[in-house]
């Protein structure tokens, strides 16, 4: 039973919920073209808003009502782009 609340625990927390707001420390982000591709990247992804704040290699993500985006598929998504993870925070 312990084992069965802990993987349930484990997957809810690396699935961000609808209209749940995630940050995401980015690592190689630095300059506007940085920017606008990881912006273009998760609004194709269907995210609700998307800001990024260069100088804390931030990216922060509000999703839409219906939506749910786990910590894989936001790793995916930023590997794919050329870029690391340092960090994601489900808010």
């Amino acid at each position: 039973m312990k084992r069965t609340a802990a993987v349930f625990l484990i997957m809810f927390s690396m699935t961000a919920l609808a209209g749940e707001k995630i940050d995401v420390t980015v690592k190689g982000m630095v300059c506007s073209f940085c920017s606008q591709g990881i912006t273009k990247k998760f609004t194709e992804e269907g995210v609700k808003n998307v800001s990024v704040d260069l100088e804390k290699h931030l990216v922060s993500l509000e999703l839409k009502e219906d939506q749910k985006l786990s910590s894989d598929r936001i790793q995916k998504i930023l590997k794919d782009s050329g870029y690391g993870v340092e960090k994601i925070e489900i808010k």
